[in-house]
């Protein structure tokens, strides 16, 4: 193993993947209204999938984002992080993760200074990965 590859493994501190089912997605979002749905989004997110073109696929998007963020952690979602604590930022087709609160908290004693995360699309499924840094 070369210098290289080693300094770059040990900087990656966790890796969640993630795949949704847009359909799922679609008759959760279309179920609820704006303030339960909070429960689960950021109200910006909210805002982003709803102005978006393809809301129901980027709400699928996000949720995807916030599974494979708490699976990067190792621990999925629990009583530690909350849904809404796991941001995801949809610019173009950039992804991008902010954490706040106790996710937050989580992340800097981990020691994990930034996310890395892509997602894909197709049919009806969303695929997401996080990398932790």
């Amino acid at each position: 193993m070369s210098l290289d590859t080693k300094l770059a493994s040990d900087e990656i501190k966790g890796l969640g993947i993630d795949l949704a089912y847009i359909p799922w997605m679609t008759k959760l979002v279309e179920g609820y209204d704006r303030e339960t749905l909070k429960l689960l989004f950021t109200a910006k997110e909210i805002d982003c999938c709803q102005s978006s073109s393809y809301p129901h696929r980027d709400f699928t998007v996000c949720f995807a984002t916030k599974e494979a963020v708490a699976k990067a952690f190792g621990t999925g979602i629990t009583e530690d992080i909350e849904w809404n604590q796991i941001e995801a930022h949809l610019t173009q087709d950039k992804l991008t993760i902010c954490l706040h609160g106790r996710a937050n908290v989580l992340a800097k004693r981990a020691t994990i200074y930034l996310w890395k995360a892509r997602w894909w699309h197709w049919d009806e499924h969303v695929l997401v990965h996080a990398l932790a840094i």
